[in-house]
């Protein structure tokens, strides 16, 4: 999900995996060294027809990355050998690519990650015309995708996941009705019943927003400081991983705080906590887990083929079905009801255009800035 957070979050190593599948398509190279090379861009179909026997994936969605594999397989049989990859931040796998990459096929990356790599020549271009996983996405979805993962009339990344970033989240049984605004968080009533999230651009974002500021691009940064740190001896704690968060929710350590919608999801619907998210009426920030495709991916083709069949509806109902994240797709409750609960499909019922604010990438002096205010407030 988010930029580098300096803590681990709910990412954990998958070893490899190899199960045979049982309808073959057109071919699998088998990774032969002397194979011509063919950029995504290139593919002219799909389902791919020709396409390598391997493929090293980097995504933190671990659950449904587990079980992607199997139906993967079957659709594609010979891809044998699937590598998946855990990291404690984008800046992990961005190293590499910076490096020159030779190793990672497909990534699961953020806004801003996807934008960097984008600008520095990192990623290939995706056929996203000819691609059912750009089909499928929401206007919302596809328009974002256009306007901010784009240039050169090419498109860089197709959406995987819209997540609140971060939800306001919150004890049902121990409010009434839920939080109607961000400036729950300053409520000195609920001091030592609340925790902020231990990474600057979210915390400096949600004071924005308190403060009636643009949180992509604020005008008062000494505003933003001060309200900060007099929220700063309300918290339980400033969190820096989301299982953990998570666990506090459960354990009714909090009743209210930031987290992510998913992890709000995974503690009410698998968990039994009496916890829900609220929409502020300052607005609800989102952003983009992408799929995207490093320049130097040994197995382009194969690589192409995973996104285009986990971008499948199918594929993305799972994903929330595994793990509380929103597809963003079209007719997403119908999609949703076929297969969830009505509760769960309610879940994810906030894809409001009018409450939401795209998390833009930050420009570096609204970054730097944001990094000096938190350093303060967290030293105190």
């Amino acid at each position: 999900m988010p930029d580098d957070y300096n803590h681990v979050t709910r990412r954990t190593v998958l070893g490899a995996a190899g199960v045979g599948g049982a309808s073959a398509l057109a071919g699998c190279l088998g990774g032969d060294d002397d194979e011509e090379y063919v950029r995504p861009i290139e593919i002219e179909s799909f389902p791919v027809e020709e396409y390598e026997s391997s493929l090293n994936v980097w995504n933190w969605y671990t659950d449904w990355v587990d079980w992607h594999i199997e139906p993967f397989q079957e659709s594609y049989e010979g891809v044998e050998d699937i590598n998946t990859q855990a990291y404690s931040g984008p800046s992990e796998w961005y190293s590499r690519l910076e490096a020159g990459n030779d190793e990672i096929d497909n990534i699961c990356a953020t806004n801003e990650w996807v934008v960097r790599s984008m600008e520095n020549d990192y990623l290939e271009p995706l056929p996203v015309e000819r691609m059912e996983a750009w089909e499928v996405l929401s206007d919302l979805a596809r328009s974002d995708a256009e306007e901010h993962f784009s240039q050169d009339g090419e498109t860089y990344a197709i959406p995987e996941s819209i997540v609140m970033q971060p939800s306001l989240t919150y004890n049902t049984d121990y409010f009434d009705e839920p939080p109607d605004s961000w400036s729950i968080l300053w409520d000195e009533d609920l001091e030592g019943m609340m925790f902020m999230e231990d990474w600057a651009e979210v915390s400096c974002r949600v004071a924005a927003l308190y403060t009636g500021q643009d949180p992509n691009d604020p005008d008062d940064f000494e505003e933003i400081e001060e309200v900060l740190m007099q929220q700063r001896d309300l918290n339980v704690t400033y969190w820096d991983e989301f299982s953990s968060a998570m666990e506090m929710f459960i354990d009714e350590e909090v009743m209210v705080g930031p987290l992510r919608d998913g992890r709000t999801w995974m503690a009410r619907f698998l968990n039994d906590a009496p916890i829900d998210y609220a929409v502020p009426d300052e607005g609800m920030m989102y952003t983009y887990d992408n799929f995207v495709i490093p320049e130097g991916a040994p197995n382009p083709r194969t690589s192409a083929a995973w996104i285009d069949h986990g971008g499948q509806i199918s594929s993305r109902i799972r994903l929330f079905s595994e793990m509380g994240y929103v597809p963003p797709i079209e007719n997403l409750e119908s999609e949703l009801t076929d297969v969830v609960s009505e509760e769960e499909a309610a879940f994810a019922d906030w894809l409001d255009p009018d409450e939401l604010i795209f998390i833009e990438p930050l420009d570096e002096e609204t970054l730097d800035r944001y990094d000096e205010i938190w350093t303060t407030v967290v030293a105190g």
